[in-house]
């Protein structure tokens, strides 16, 4: 069972051999049984130690000392070190029991770059540290084996079929915390019956007391995959681009969606933007469409930039969040990828 760090904790780190003294760090973040430890910086504070590097954990009232590991560091929201803890701890040490957090992306109309935006996710969400498993339940048209250059077989369809299991078919470390779940295709996958769709379900209850994520890339549009995936997850991510034909079929999914009465899980991510000066306009009265014909605020957690690199990238096997950490696009990911872990 993963465990989650409680809210407004601290804790005392130093360099397990190495550091006589312990520093007092804030916990920010965590999940599975991996934290996020803020780093002071100055005197008095810790250095930069490469991943693998062994730590300890004192609870601030010096009660608890355990051992962790070092999986990552990164510099937002704050200077940080992302470790696994060695052992899990008791509720009433630092620690409460809570599963994994299941996220679906979908979209009302197909080239909304949904599964762009579910690889950048899911690359961003492992790279800050956490274990994420990436699963491409677009039955039927399935590409995010191809856009990593990952071998397509064993897939989500073999699963639903009971051919081999889910850990089975999981191909680990394709990052470094990212485990890929390759997708079905081809049209004998794209109608699955009543009794798949509830091992679907079934599949992403397994996955979740392993990963401190499990991002979900769906179909576009009402599918009745698409609404069963709505009862098994805590967000869904509506992605659509700066078009009407786009947005309108947006509208009407957050519709069949707001019938489902989960509304309040949902959130927007905009692609695709040429200019945010030009799309403030249309993007205001796509919300304010949203407000009229569903009665709720969605949020707006993302708009991400048209960027000509991401074909050109993919044409070559490469993907844009990679070779160009610093493009407006890949910061806007970025932001997206600490809204889900907020």
């Amino acid at each position: 069972m993963p465990y989650e760090p409680l809210s407004n904790m601290q804790v005392r780190m130093r360099i397990k051999d190495r550091d006589p003294a312990f520093t007092a760090c804030p916990v920010t973040a965590g999940g599975g049984r991996s934290l996020l430890v803020q780093v002071p910086r100055g005197d008095g504070g810790l250095p930069w130690v490469p991943p693998g590097t062994e730590v300890e954990l004192l609870r601030k009232d010096g009660l608890r000392l355990v051992t962790a590991t070092v999986r990552a560091r990164t510099l937002r929201p704050v200077p940080s070190f992302a470790v696994e803890l060695a052992e899990p701890l008791i509720q009433d040490v630092l620690y409460t029991p809570k599963e994994g957090r299941a996220i679906l992306v979908t979209g009302g109309k197909g080239g909304s770059g949904k599964t762009f935006v579910s690889l950048g996710l899911g690359l961003l969400l492992a790279q800050q540290g956490a274990r994420v498993a990436l699963v491409d339940a677009d039955l039927g048209t399935a590409d995010i084996a191809v856009n990593l250059g990952l071998p397509r077989e064993p897939h989500l369809g073999h699963v639903l079929d009971r051919k081999v299991s889910s850990e089975a078919a999981l191909q680990q470390a394709v990052r470094p915390n990212l485990a890929v779940l390759p997708g079905a295709m081809g049209a004998k996958w794209g109608d699955p019956s009543v009794w798949k769709l509830g091992h679907l379900l079934t599949v992403v209850q397994e996955l979740r007391p392993a990963y401190d994520f499990v991002v979900l890339d769906s179909r576009a549009g009402v599918g009745q995959d698409v609404t069963a995936l709505w009862q098994g997850v805590d967000r869904v991510l509506f992605v659509t681009i700066d078009e009407p034909a786009s947005m309108a079929d947006t509208l009407s999914l957050l519709q069949a969606f707001g019938e489902s009465g989960r509304l309040r899980s949902g959130a927007l991510v905009v692609n695709r933007v040429h200019s945010y000066r030009d799309a403030s306009d249309r993007l205001l009265g796509f919300a304010r469409s949203v407000r009229e014909e569903t009665g709720k605020e969605i949020p707006l957690w993302g708009v991400l930039q048209e960027d000509p690199r991401v074909h050109a990238l993919a044409a070559e096997g490469k993907l844009l969040i990679e070779a160009y950490p610093l493009a407006p696009t890949t910061v806007a990911l970025r932001q997206l990828a600490a809204r889900v872990q907020a």
